[in-house]
């Protein structure tokens, strides 16, 4: 009886041995990092472990992925070849009997644009007037902050007639200075309402909203690539927001040629910038459509002037951007584009667009002398990697200018494709948050 009860508690003891073995074995580490999704452009190649040296392999449509077995890297990985947009499955067998591995593929259309850098000028439109400030009216609290008007608020209407600039503001408060009570279609946030605003008559006798508003923002950014099939370019890789309010600018506008002029050298606490001018303000090289948290978007007939490489390069998935070099575009005098050496650190894994996708650290001495780092202004600045645009520039750390974020190509071009329609003010845009701030100043001498 006693050698029966020790014979199981050994034969348990020896499975328990085999199954931790077996879970720790190569082939089943493998299996367990191996990713259940892979995301690959048309033409390109990926590599899976699946653990095993001994399987079949089974693709669910050969049309979009094909599989290659003999001239993969590893006897244990399998190399999966994107042949057209689409998605498929391809699974795996042990011996050809045993079910082992099963990965659902993306084939993606395959992007390649002309990248930039080149410092460019821009001059955006709101659609309405944005409140800026209040301003008292014979010797009265502003009217409009009575009525609940906030800083910020977009005025799209005077009784119901829409206005597109301060001008036509002014003419509206003209027209209808003989009602003593407004109606204020404004904007909040996205969403429309409805204000009821009693007027204030000043020295002159014409009525006053109590208002300082903004219609427009100049100033110069950069351009992060120029996609030709559909002459479509993408700029800056941030939302452009009003200097006053922190208000995202919703409008449209246009971009121009500028120059780099000076640079102010970025230390721990105080980032540098670039100061830029128009170099042909009368001349616009497109036109910009959308504003978004991913940069400014819009369309271009031709190749813009002064690239840095004269032929197209392709776009990056996020999948195949790694830590390790690569390079940075910009533009630190004139307008010649210049690449810089620097270091993709911290890539983050996402599989939505977020802003923050990775950390930059510039290695490049000369531009480390020049600016310090990540400088206002250089926002945009495409990065290069294993010959692809793999993401463009769009944040500075604060404490330390040689670091700041990237956001992913990939997520500008994403924004950059869909279909959406969409000066004369001193404005800088410099946004602080969380300890660091956006390396792009809008600024116009």
């Amino acid at each position: 009886m006693q050698s029966r009860c020790r014979s199981r508690v050994w034969w348990r003891i020896g499975l328990a041995i085999s199954v931790v073995s077996m879970c720790l074995s190569p082939p089943v580490r493998q299996l367990a990092n191996s990713p259940p999704e892979v995301r690959l452009p048309a033409g390109g190649r990926a590599d899976v472990s699946v653990g095993w040296k001994a399987f079949c392999v089974h693709t669910s449509d050969a049309r979009v992925v094909e599989t290659d077995t003999h001239s993969r890297a590893h006897a244990s990985a399998l190399s999966l070849i994107g042949k057209h947009p689409g998605q498929a499955y391809v699974s795996t067998k042990v011996l050809g009997v045993i079910p082992w591995k099963a990965v659902r593929v993306q084939v993606l259309p395959a992007s390649s644009v002309y990248v930039g850098g080149q410092s460019v000028g821009i001059r955006m439109n709101s659609h309405g007037v944005m409140v800026i400030g209040y301003q008292r009216v014979g010797g009265q609290d502003s009217p409009a902050a009575r009525a609940h008007v906030q800083i910020g608020d977009v005025i799209e209407r005077v009784n119901g007639v829409p206005l597109t600039n301060a001008d036509d503001l002014q003419r509206l408060l003209a027209r209808f200075s003989r009602y003593h009570a407004l109606t204020l279609t404004i904007r909040r946030h996205g969403r429309l309402q409805t204000l009821h605003v009693q007027t204030a008559s000043d020295p002159s006798g014409r009525g006053r909203l109590g208002l300082f508003v903004r219609d427009r923002t100049s100033g110069v950014g950069t351009l992060t690539f120029y996609d030709p099939s559909d002459q479509r370019f993408g700029a800056l890789g941030h939302v452009i927001t009003d200097v006053d309010t922190g208000q995202p600018i919703d409008g449209d506008g246009s971009v121009y040629e500028a120059e780099v002029i000076g640079l102010v050298k970025g230390t721990a606490g105080h980032p540098g910038e670039k100061r830029g001018r128009f170099v042909a303000p009368s001349v616009s090289m497109g036109r910009i459509d959308k504003n978004t948290a991913f940069g400014v978007f819009g369309s271009m007939k031709s190749p813009p002037p002064h690239l840095y490489l004269r032929h197209r390069v392709p776009v990056a998935l996020p999948e195949q951007v790694h830590d390790g070099p690569a390079e940075l575009l910009t533009v630190v005098s004139g307008e010649r584009v210049e690449a810089f050496q620097v270091e993709i650190e911290n890539i983050q894994s996402q599989d939505e667009p977020k802003t923050k996708s990775m950390v930059i650290h510039v290695t490049d001495p000369r531009l480390l002398k020049l600016t310090g780092g990540i400088v206002q202004g250089m926002s945009g600045s495409p990065i290069l990697q294993d010959g692809r645009l793999v993401g463009a520039v769009t944040h500075v750390f604060v404490s330390d200018p040689s670091r700041g974020y990237g956001v992913y190509a990939r997520w500008m071009m994403r924004e950059c494709e869909a279909d959406t329609d969409a000066g004369a003010d001193k404005v800088r845009t410099a946004w602080a948050r969380n300890g660091h701030v956006e390396s792009c100043r809008i600024r116009i001498d």
